[in-house]
């Protein structure tokens, strides 16, 4: 053949075939320090070297489809080269999933090996991790091996009645799980890895040689990529819609378009492979290049097991136990317990020398203990991650000015990505809908789906893990889920399945409902009670910023064309936003936010003279009947909201079809204004709240948006006049979500996480009332202008809840922001109940005479080494 004939063989030969041999390398090397070193073979060695012969058998079959016209145009293949071509790229679509499998279980093999008995988070986690990549890499190699039926037309196109699915489409189908897993595998231990006191060049080999597993994620999305160019370059729609005549290699160029899809595919399995072994390799690397490992100190300097902190401390520790006049026998569990020195049975088998994570993974010798920092009561107020000493914050209820300040932002960054996700969704359905040609009622379903996992969501997962868990875990619980469905929507784009869609669009609702179960009473609890409106409608209101953005940003840049490869465009926008929450959630797992213990709000609510046993109505207390309201108000105004958002473009476009006055803005700059106003007004009202009362002003736009909601339902016919009142009501109602959770959050002490749970949950009525005024029109025969009728009555029946707080003495005095000091600010004894009063003054005599020592004389914040088991999850006494 010519010189100049395009080719792509070359490129794809020599790339699979250097990764392969570097893996093997790299395997080779693992055999070695297994077998001859530490003389030790376990579970995920054998996985190992049965991933590289997948591994070798894949790399393979791409090599010698080079040599029969993979990587050429189908005029470039001689004819007797097809049925080979064919043969080995379907031997290639066989291994790699098996492949994966294989790699990724010898790591979470690995990672159960190191957590037994140690970490038991890391533990089930892998486990969970594990299930999900052989649960995924069995089904989808049984896809692979049973593309067609029957499987004999994958080599004989004769065979005309042959159904089969296209092996690219099902490659782009399953990217999530890889990258799901991909991550899962890379992030699961930094935790433990941060939280490791090693010498600091054993910590940067260790940080790197994890770390190493971003390459992998960084391969997999590059493989991605050539996998969408492909199925553009054959054609995108009859790949997606197509399942006759899809067999592998039939299309038109396929050759030379996904050559480089297979080629991203070996190179993403060998590097796989590679990282894996990495972390084996110290035994070996200790014997040939034993001055990488260490430290160059001189070995006096490692004497003392606290080699990593410094002198102070050692001294700070030795003065506390001198000066201790304790007896020795004292129990250990008393708080003021000084520092004693390690039994014998507890000091480390090798004296001077502080254990790492890398020995304990590899140790060439049994009995190896980690030496690991022993918590007493005087650094429970210390979070250590290895890297940096933290302070631990204080409960939320006693921050003030920056202090609550920084938190709060960083709580908001949660606020703005719900908004930016939503508002994509929300302009995708409608995108979806045109480009799958769905009914209206499929179009709103997806609407239902989204509010409908508000019930699900905090009811379930979300109260339960604030309960238990706070807000921190909560924060990185709703993330996960969230994530996951954002990487859910890849399969349903590539396929176009709407129940693809509406199982996505239920796992994004759920994951969000349950951050905004724990993110909506932070922000209400985290500072002075008495701006606690303020601060949440400050936040709502960068969520309304958010969904401005992505609404500009799905007009203008993804959806400026509707057709099929806008689906791939937010296909990258959603991957985008899935390794953004990784990096938040890694974030805010370093990142010390306060908690607020049922404790500490049960004494806010006493401090505030809000008791429980106060009734409303016999057998009715107060509290509940506020959150009662609240939780009804929150269900009418979400839906209320939902109704007029959703049905705010049909209304313009019918009015302007009916009336034959063409719009002076198109709908989407009006959606966008409409927007606007919505966002404009929380902030607006986060100021108001500085000087008036929360309830009047609820009270006030409240009446304000039921008489511009009737007002755009009857005054006129003409879209550009209803357009005013439309706008103003749209700036009358921002402001509600907020201000009732807020309000309706307030001096329900020990109950206000699950009572956050209930008014989030009242969110789930912009699932049902949309469809309501979906019936109006289409059983009832209404226009949509007419079917604001629901919008009026929603608000009307919301109403009471302003009418009970302003017009309640009782109410008034639970919701009414106080304008003193709380009594833990100052410790203010003169403002404490009069039981409390007593059993503050009597604790204080006890501890006088108990052990006539101040606070100010305890122990400040100490570390101890103590010789335990590898992360043991309890600290030996």
């Amino acid at each position: 053949m010519s010189q100049d004939v395009p080719s792509r063989s070359t490129a794809v030969l020599v790339v699979t075939t250097v990764t392969l041999v570097i893996a093997s390398i790299f395997v080779l090397a693992r055999v070695v320090s297994r077998c001859f070193i530490v003389r030790s073979i376990t579970l995920d060695d054998y996985f190992m070297l049965f991933a590289w012969i997948v591994a070798f058998g894949l790399s393979f079959s791409i090599d010698f489809g080079t040599s029969k016209g993979l990587g050429k145009h189908d005029a470039n293949i001689l004819p007797e080269w097809f049925a080979p071509l064919r043969r080995s790229e379907y031997t290639f679509s066989v291994l790699y999933n098996v492949a994966l499998m294989s790699t990724k279980t010898s790591i979470l093999i690995f990672y159960l090996r190191l957590s037994q008995n140690t970490n038991k988070l890391l533990r089930i986690a892998s486990y969970i991790t594990l299930g999900v990549v052989i649960t995924a890499g069995l089904v989808l190699t049984s896809l692979n091996v049973f593309q067609c039926t029957p499987v004999g037309a994958v080599f004989d196109p004769s065979i005309k009645d042959a159904k089969c699915i296209s092996i690219v489409t099902l490659y782009l189908a399953s990217a999530p799980v890889n990258i799901i897993t991909d991550l899962a595998i890379l992030v699961l231990p930094i935790p433990v890895l941060t939280a490791m006191r090693l010498p600091q060049r054993q910590k940067t080999i260790l940080i790197f040689t994890f770390a190493l597993g971003i390459f992998v994620v960084v391969v997999d999305i590059i493989r991605i990529y050539y996998l969408q160019q492909s199925v553009i370059d054959v054609s995108l729609d009859a790949v997606q819609t197509s399942t006759l005549d899809s067999r592998i290699g039939s299309a038109r160029d396929f050759a030379w378009y996904a050559s480089l899809s297979l080629m991203w595919s070996a190179v993403e399995v060998n590097m796989g492979i590679i990282c894996a072994n990495v972390p084996t390799l110290k035994p070996l690397i200790r014997k040939v290049f034993p001055s990488m490992l260490t430290d160059g100190l001189d070995s006096s300097e490692k004497e003392s097991s606290f080699a990593s902190q410094t002198g102070y401390e050692i001294d700070r520790a030795k003065k506390i136990r001198l000066d201790s006049t304790e007896p020795e026998d004292r129990a250990p569990d008393d708080t003021t317990d000084a520092i004693r020195p390690l039994p014998p049975a507890q000091l480390a088998v090798t004296p001077g020398r502080e254990m790492d994570l890398m020995d304990f993974l590899t140790a060439t010798r049994p009995g190896l203990a980690r030496t690991q920092t022993a918590l007493t009561i005087a650094t429970e107020n210390t979070v250590y991650f290895g890297f940096v000493n933290m302070r631990r914050p204080k409960s939320m209820l006693k921050t003030r000015g920056m202090e609550s300040f920084k938190y709060c932002i960083t709580v908001t960054i949660l606020f703005f990505l719900w908004g930016f996700s939503y508002g994509l969704l929300n302009t995708l359905n409608s995108q979806i809908s045109k480009l799958a040609h769905n009914s209206e009622g499929q179009t709103l379903g997806l609407e239902v789906i989204y509010f409908g996992a508000y019930i699900c969501g905090p009811l379930t997962v979300g109260q339960w893990v604030l309960r238990r868990g706070g807000f921190k875990a909560t924060f990185m619980t709703g993330l996960s889920i969230y994530g996951v469905g954002t990487l859910m929507f890849w399969p349903s784009a590539v396929l176009v399945s709407y129940p693809g869609f509406v199982l996505s669009t239920f796992v994004v609702g759920f994951g969000l409902s349950v951050t905004e179960t724990a993110a909506n009473p932070f922000l209400a609890l985290c500072g002075h009670e008495r701006y606690s409106e303020s601060r949440l409608l400050a936040a709502q209101g960068v969520q309304a910023v958010g969904s401005v953005l992505s609404q500009l940003l799905a007009q203008k840049v993804l959806f400026e064309e509707v057709q099929g490869s806008a689906l791939i465009d937010i296909q990258w926008a959603y991957l985008a936003i899935a390794l953004f929450t990784v990096i938040l959630s890694l974030f805010l797992y370093y990142m010390p936010l306060p908690e607020a213990s049922d404790r500490d709000l049960t004494r806010l609510s006493e401090d505030l003279e809000i008791y429980q046993t106060r009734n409303f109505i016999p057998h009715f207390p107060v509290i509940f009947t506020t959150l009662g309201l609240a939780v009804f108000a929150q269900f009418a105004y979400v839906g209320a909201q939902q109704s007029l958002s959703y049905y705010f473009t049909p209304l313009l476009t019918s009015l302007s079809a009916s009336s034959n006055n063409p719009l002076n803005l198109s709908t989407n700059n009006y959606v966008t204004l409409s927007l606007s106003t919505f966002a404009a007004s929380r902030f607006i009202a986060a100021g108001l709240c500085l000087f008036m009362t929360p309830r009047l002003l609820l009270f006030v736009i409240q009446f304000a948006a039921i008489i511009f909601t009737a007002l755009t339902m009857t005054i006129s016919s003409n879209p550009n006049v209803i357009v005013g009142p439309a706008l103003m009501l749209f700036f009358f109602e921002g402001p509600f979500f907020p201000l009732i959770f807020a309000i309706g959050l307030r001096g329900l002490g020990k109950h206000t996480k699950m009572g956050a749970a209930l008014l989030t949950a009242g969110a789930s009525g912009g699932g049902l009332w949309p469809a309501v005024s979906y019936a109006v029109q289409h059983v009832s025969k209404q226009t949509v202008q007419q079917s604001l009728s629901v919008v009026v009555a929603l608000f009307a029946f919301g109403f009471l809840f302003p009418i009970y707080l302003n017009f309640s003495s009782q109410a008034r005095h639970q919701v009414d922001p106080r304008k003193r000091e709380r009594v833990d600010d100052h410790d203010r004894v003169d403002s404490l109940t009069p039981i409390r009063r007593l059993s503050k003054q009597f604790i204080s005599i006890v501890n006088k005479v108990g052990h006539r020592r101040t606070s100010s004389e305890l122990p400040t914040i100490e570390h101890r080494e103590a010789t335990t088991s590898w992360l043991s999850d309890t600290d030996e006494p």
